[in-house]
C-alpha cells in the first residue's frame, strides 16, 4: 500500500511538472505589435483551453478579443489569435 502511495504521489508531481512546464513550452508570439495581436498554442495532451486563456489574460494586463479559435478533429491542436484590449 505504501508503495502505491508513493508512485501516486511521484506521478502527481511529474503531471503538476508538465502543466507548469507547458505554459514557457509554447510562448505567447507577437504577430503585430502596432495592432497587439498575438497567437499561441496550448496543443498536447497536457494543455487545454483554459492553458490558452490563462496565457492570453497573462499577456494582456486589460483583457483580450479571440479573433481566431482553431481545433483540429481529435483535439491534439489547440491555438488562438488574439488581441488585446
Amino acid at each position: 500500500m505504501k508503495s502505491l502511495t508513493i508512485l501516486i504521489a511521484v506521478f502527481l508531481a511529474a503531471c503538476s511538472s508538465l502543466m507548469n512546464g507547458a505554459n514557457t513550452a509554447q510562448p505567447v508570439l507577437v504577430k503585430d505589435s502596432k495592432q497587439q495581436i498575438m497567437f499561441t498554442s496550448c496543443t498536447g495532451a497536457v494543455e487545454d483551453w483554459g492553458s490558452c486563456s490563462r496565457k492570453a489574460n497573462k499577456a494582456c494586463s486589460n483583457g483580450y478579443e479571440v479573433l481566431n479559435r482553431d481545433e483540429d478533429i481529435v483535439g491534439a491542436k489547440r491555438e488562438i489569435t488574439f488581441k488585446c484590449n
